[in-house]
């Protein structure tokens, strides 16, 4: 399965993507390392539970990093979404010039689906797009991903569901990519146990594809209730930059670019679609959103 026993160190292990890939590289059968703030806290005694060796620290502590990167195969980078987009930069840089000084053998960086050819003016995006830049003329092996939207922004609060309907980005007629953030744990597995296939590559990846009629109808039946879809009005689009590029994106830019998701199965055997997602691990979220403890059935 894997040509070496030497850990992953993982980033973000106590969020959403790096606890995805830490827990698909540890059932895949990689020791795996995770630098976190405190390892005292809940999350991750819970990684330190499941087998994950923690190294405490913060994205300022360069000595840290260095000292948790010394003798890994492979470094798994993801940066929180709540950084401001120079620190975003600062910090994504720091770690992939880290990686390559201690000469890991697979570098992946998890960047974001809106990353194009062309600037957005977005400053959180574009933070992203500068340190793929900078990633590729590195001396270093690696795969950069850019997961399309997540599964769990649909079912957060605030998007209508507990009035009866979803409010999101597309047209009813016109169809989404999602990724369920479990999903990106297993494409990251499978990327660093085949570096000849994956190192140099930059990875759209996607989970599922559907219009916003078939979010009408799959929220309907996981909720047992009748959900409308609508998109978001022109007015709340104007009055928020990000959601305003996303949805132009969809239509016409990177978000809109067709994923092959055969190549999707065949790298994931597993890949899961949005109903299954809905009736599985979102199950929970999607009662948060409905203002619900439980959904029947």
């Amino acid at each position: 399965m894997t040509n070496s026993k030497r850990p992953v160190l993982v980033f973000g292990a106590t969020g959403r993507q790096g606890g995805s890939v830490a827990k698909a590289l540890l059932r895949n059968g990689w020791p795996v390392r995770a630098i976190v703030l405190n390892s005292a806290d809940d999350a991750s005694l819970e990684l330190q539970n499941a087998g994950v060796e923690l190294v405490e620290g913060s994205f300022e502590d360069a000595d840290v990093i260095r000292s948790a990167t010394k003798d890994v195969h492979g470094v798994f980078s993801v940066l929180p979404a709540t950084l401001a987009a120079e620190d975003e930069v600062r910090y994504g840089v720091l770690i992939a010039d880290i990686a390559t000084e201690a000469g890991v053998d697979h570098f992946v960086y998890s960047s974001g689906a809106s990353v194009g050819d062309e600037p957005t003016g977005v400053p959180r995006f574009d933070a992203k797009s500068r340190i793929e830049a900078h990633v590729r003329e590195l001396s270093i092996t690696a795969t950069i991903i850019r997961p399309m939207i997540f599964m769990e922004m649909l079912v957060r609060p605030g998007f209508g569901l507990d009035e009866g309907r979803l409010v999101s980005l597309i047209r009813p007629e016109h169809s989404i990519q999602l990724t369920a953030v479990e999903d990106i744990g297993k494409f990251v597995a499978a990327v660093l146990a085949d570096k000849a296939r994956f190192g140099g590559v930059t990875l759209k990846i996607a989970s599922d594809r559907v219009t916003g009629h078939d979010l009408e109808a799959a929220f309907t039946e996981a909720t047992g209730r009748p959900i409308t879809y609508e998109r978001f009005s022109d007015d709340v689009l104007a009055a928020n930059a990000d959601l305003a590029h996303m949805a132009k994106s969809l239509e016409g830019g990177p978000l809109a670019e067709r994923v092959d998701f055969d190549a999707m199965r065949e790298i994931n055997p597993e890949l899961l679609s949005f109903r299954s997602w809905l009736a599985g691990s979102g199950r929970r979220a999607l009662a948060e959103a409905l203002g619900t403890s439980s959904i029947p059935g």
